[in-house]
């Protein structure tokens, strides 16, 4: 059993990682209030709510599209090249975009095709960004400490998404939607400011063959790793079917639980709270040396509690689920990454964890056209019900097909 040394926290004691994670926090925060005013703007653009809903998804498919088309590369350039010289490369295009956002609806010319276009460049540096980020990880943290730490950065992620929003409605009033693009920019000053700061010796760019040879390498080695193909579908099931639940709280707070704004709000924060006191679990808990157990059973336990939220019509129970879906999606992620990195040659790292991103993040937005549909032909609550079982079938199916994934320590 390993456990870290100085308990859940143990990870903050390591400079490198203190750096990169307070800048994350304040960045992450100003990315929230962006996204908050971008979805503002849309709304006010389109002029029709019914429109402004399309343009929404469409923003949603700009995202997916690089996601899936340029993950791959960016886990091959997080492989061949210096991991932080990469997250210098995409912080500054994110920053080139939020000033081009501030520029553009300062100016008033602003269309929502610009802003399309420009969640669509956002969405390809992001991916290459999560490659290079996640993979200079056990770089900056001894391995002990991983678990804590991954855990750590969801607790910023998601305290982010508590802070981003709450200030969007200030700032706006403040200065104005420009104006809340602009600090979003600014933000992104404190991860240079990290990444300037942390001391990681410098990786030299790996003279290989082609991009396409290293993909393929990258391909060969998951095929070969039965762990690691069992790890990468339990995540995929778990997206493509149950996560894109979040999409569709609008639709239960106005057409099952009968609630006006106030209370969507509500729903919606709730997976994040959960999220963080789940997190903050995980740091004081350690690794225990039972994380393939532990990433199993939080994934049956996800899927069981999402079809139960599905079920229920009483606001303050909806509400109570939701935070445990949102605690136990975390632990199962959060898991599962962890034992991807953990049982990954360094060499491969980048290329593997695009394949994490892929399969945990690219397959979110497409799985909400099945769910979607099935809300449609059935009902919201028979809908999300039926897919959150299939979710958990399939995890536990994919524990019996690759049981050595439940016996990782």
């Amino acid at each position: 059993m390993s456990v870290s040394a100085s308990g859940g926290w143990g990870p903050l004691r390591h400079r490198n990682f203190r750096l990169l994670w307070t800048g994350l926090i304040v960045s992450n925060a100003g990315s929230w209030m962006q996204t908050v005013a971008q979805n503002w703007l849309v709304l006010e653009l389109s002029g029709d709510p019914k429109l402004g809903s399309v343009y929404l998804g469409l923003i949603g498919v700009a995202r997916a599209i690089p996601m899936v088309l340029l993950s791959l590369l960016g886990g091959a350039a997080a492989d061949r090249f210096d991991r932080r010289r990469v997250l210098f490369l995409t912080q500054g295009v994110m920053t080139l975009q939020s000033l081009t956002l501030a520029v553009l609806s300062y100016t008033g010319v602003i269309q929502v095709w610009h802003v399309i276009l420009l969640a669509a460049v956002n969405a390809a540096a992001f991916a290459f960004d999560q490659p290079a980020r996640h993979s200079l990880m056990p770089d900056i943290v001894p391995r002990e400490d991983l678990l804590a730490a991954l855990s750590l950065n969801a607790v910023a992620f998601n305290g982010s998404a508590v802070i981003g929003p709450s200030l969007a409605g200030p700032v706006v009033a403040l200065v104005g939607i420009p104006g809340a693009f602009a600090l979003n920019a600014l933000s992104y000053g404190a991860v240079f400011l990290a990444l300037a700061r942390m001391q990681v010796p410098r990786k030299q760019a790996v003279r290989r063959g082609s991009v396409l040879a290293d993909l393929g390498a990258g391909f060969r080695y998951v095929r070969d790793h039965p762990v690691l193909l069992g790890l990468l579908a339990m995540a995929t099931v778990n997206s493509f079917l149950a996560r894109p639940y979040m999409q569709f709280l609008s639709v239960f707070a106005r057409e099952v639980l009968h609630q006006e704004v106030g209370g969507y709000g509500l729903l919606q924060a709730a997976p994040g709270l959960g999220t963080i006191l789940f997190s903050l679990w995980l740091t004081r808990r350690g690794d225990r040396g039972d994380k393939g157990r532990v990433l199993v059973r939080s994934g049956i336990a996800f899927s069981c509690a999402l079809a139960a939220f599905a079920l229920s019509s009483w606001f303050p129970l909806s509400w109570a689920l939701l935070v445990v879906v949102g605690g136990l999606n975390t632990t199962f992620m959060t898991h599962a990454n962890t034992l991807i990195q953990q049982n990954t040659d360094p060499s491969v790292r980048g290329r593997v964890i695009s394949l994490y991103t892929l399969s945990a993040l690219a397959t979110m937005p497409l799985g909400q056209l099945p769910m979607s549909a099935l809300i449609s032909l059935l009902d919201p609550q028979r809908g999300v019900c039926l897919l959150a079982t299939l979710a958990g079938l399939g995890v536990w199916w994919l524990s019996r097909r690759v049981p050595e994934v439940a016996r990782l320590p």
